[in-house]
């Protein structure tokens, strides 16, 4: 890759993503401690949760992570680096405004949606201008670029859901919801996190990619059936919705066989914090798959539940958590220590991440997720609570961790 120092934004201007990440991942867990798990999944608490999840934990820590990966993987620098100098603020504001429409008042949910869809309009205009200048269109970079669209589709159709809510137009909330989810998690989330793992896990995991032809038969089978999902609202409802979650069946498949043909190709396998966190995210992945799948068959909630719980916590939390660790210390080296190699004694990469501090740390994550999933699936809330306390522990070591990393002077 031909990657310019001058494509990296520096680091003092991402630490805020990274630690706003991790406090949001750390006040997501410790919420559970008064939210149950057990409520009615369309409980606005429930649901204010899984916003708060998402949006403060995973879409903080997609911006992060994409502000530092695109351009690598693009390989030309941001169209326009000053935008995360005030990109965090707004997607903060817009957060703590819908956390106020789901827990106290519902009117501000259609202003705080509003806000997150100004941050998320910066975010894909300034991604889909650097790609513009790309020097090449690969299937990742098609991806990437899908997923931008899904995502705008995906929050405004929330927004739509939030003027519902507020009585501004007579429609159903619950019409439109599979829009909402599918765009999002598929459609945005799991298509950028299939698009990135392709590049990510033969650099950190020293196994083979695969080729081109490969990746783009997954992502143009779950691009299609986000796609039928967005229309089934209004044409064949019930068949298109069977059909996309059929195309996303297929495209998922060839996704686990893609990790598995990368994983099995490994040169030297180490099992470092960053291989295990990848295993517990992968596993959990493929578990959530297993009983969603089930629940598409059989419509029992607990399916439902058990599944999106390992998604959340399981994959994404794990897959974000995994990846920081390897990215932060990379980027305090590059931006602080690299332009000293000359001048003075600098540490090696591997040292800047307290190693028995991030071990125990995956220790106690990996606990939490298996004991978590565990209560939900026995519908044991003590067993249930017992993990979110090892999440919590976990959650506090993980921000403290990458805090001291990003302090390097």
């Amino acid at each position: 890759m031909n990657v310019s120092p001058s494509f990296s934004p520096p680091i003092k201007l991402m630490k805020p993503y990274f630690l706003l990440a991790g406090f949001f991942y750390l006040l997501s867990i410790a919420s559970l401690l008064f939210i149950s798990p057990f409520l009615d999944l369309k409980d606005f608490s429930l649901i204010g949760w899984v916003h708060l999840y998402m949006l403060g934990f995973v879409m903080m820590g997609i911006f992060a992570a994409m502000a530092q990966l695109s351009p690598i993987i693009i390989q030309t620098q941001h169209y326009s680096v000053k935008i995360f100098s005030y990109l965090w603020i707004v997607l903060t504001l817009g957060i703590i405004l819908m956390m106020l429409g789901f827990f106290i008042n519902v009117s501000f949910l259609l202003w705080g949606g509003g806000i997150v869809l100004v941050a998320m309009l910066i975010y894909a205009t300034e991604f889909l201008l650097t790609l513009k200048s790309a020097s090449r269109s690969t299937s990742i970079t098609k991806a990437m670029k899908m997923s931008n669209f899904f995502l705008l589709l995906g929050i405004s159709t929330g927004l739509v859901m939030a003027a519902a809510f507020n009585g501004y137009i007579d429609i159903n909330p619950n019409h439109i919801l599979h829009i909402h989810t599918f765009g999002l998690v598929l459609g945005f989330v799991i298509l950028l996190i299939m698009g990135i793992s392709i590049i990510l896990i033969p650099m950190f995991g020293s196994s083979a990619r695969i080729s081109e032809k490969e990746f783009t038969s997954s992502f143009y089978t779950i691009a299609f059936g986000v796609v039928i999902m967005m229309l089934s609202p209004f044409f064949y409802t019930e068949l298109l919705k069977n059909i996309a979650y059929s195309f996303t069946i297929a495209a998922i498949l060839l996704y686990i066989y893609q990790l598995y043909k990368m994983t099995s190709s490994r040169k030297r396998v180490t099992h470092d914090v960053w291989a295990r966190y990848m295993y517990v995210a992968f596993s959990s992945f493929m578990a959530a798959f297993f009983i969603l799948t089930l629940y598409l068959f059989n419509d029992n909630e607990l399916y439902l539940r058990v599944g999106m719980w390992l998604l959340l916590i399981g994959f994404f939390g794990c897959v974000i958590i995994g990846n920081f660790y390897k990215i932060i210390p990379f980027l305090v080296w590059f931006h602080i220590y690299s332009p000293l190699i000359e001048t003075q004694s600098v540490p090696m990469l591997h040292q800047l991440l307290p190693k028995r501090s991030s071990e125990l740390q995956w220790f106690y994550s990996f606990l939490g997720v298996l004991i978590t999933t565990l209560g939900l699936a026995l519908e044991d809330r003590s067993l249930f609570m017992g993990g979110v306390i090892l999440l919590l522990v976990s959650a506090l070591m993980f921000l403290y961790i990458i805090n001291k990393v990003l302090s390097a002077k």
